[in-house]
């Protein structure tokens, strides 16, 4: 018994951390969209209007091109994330760390931002991109 429920617990784990579904209509707010996302990869989501910081209040409809929905998963790169968001919906992003100390390097998927460590220097950024580059 002990075993059957330990194997559904990670199962439930690693349905959370594989995938999160972003759906763009009218009513999603930025502080929303960041908000989950957050709470599914563990870091920051920075959304801009043109050159400036969203405050959150804005909805994602009036910052987007086109509306929509989109898959990500956490094995995506921090750079194919910001990409795709780009392409498929003009919308400009950036990734930065848990505590939104340092940017998140392009090559980290988003599972390992939580890697970062809180006030980061740009030493911690360098020994985690030699990790990465490997």
């Amino acid at each position: 018994m002990v075993n059957i429920l330990f194997k559904f617990n990670i199962s439930i784990f690693f349905l959370k951390i594989i995938a999160m579904q972003i759906k763009v209509d009218g009513r999603l707010l930025v502080s929303t969209l960041c908000e989950r996302f957050k709470a599914e990869f563990g870091g920051t989501l920075r959304v801009y209007n043109g050159n400036k910081r969203c405050t959150g209040s804005e909805k994602v409809a009036d910052l987007v091109k086109t509306t929509g929905s989109y898959e990500c998963r956490g094995s995506k790169t921090v750079a194919g994330f910001i990409k795709d968001l780009q392409e498929q919906f003009g919308l400009k992003v950036k990734i930065g760390s848990g505590d939104d100390w340092v940017l998140a390097l392009d090559e980290m998927t988003l599972a390992k931002l939580p890697d970062i460590p809180k006030n980061a220097t740009k030493k911690d950024m360098e020994e985690l991109k030699s990790k990465y580059s490997k």
